[in-house]
């Protein structure tokens, strides 16, 4: 199952209840830690998680906000793997 979320301004209903599976509940963790940083808190990243693998997609205003977001997804807990798809915007 796959949890397609973006921040800051979109947030999924199962924020109101508890994650139910473990791939939930590492979204939850990622995008709270993502939320919490100053240089990915403004960036629409699209964060899913398919058995434990984690793929970030979407358009990042730099290269340095990319390497952080995967650097970020590879040091949360219970992460097996990152597939890093954001790309950053044309100048």
């Amino acid at each position: 199952m796959t949890y397609p979320w973006f921040f800051p301004h979109e947030f999924p209903s199962l924020f109101e209840t508890r994650p139910t599976s473990e791939d939930a509940r590492l979204a939850c963790r990622l995008l709270d830690r993502m939320q919490r940083d100053p240089l990915l808190r403004h960036e629409r990243i699209c964060i899913e998680v398919q058995n434990r693998v984690v793929i970030l997609d979407g358009v990042v205003s730099s290269a340095e906000v990319s390497a952080a977001a995967h650097d970020r997804a590879w040091s949360t807990p219970g992460v097996h793997d990152v597939n890093n798809r954001l790309r950053p915007a044309a100048d």
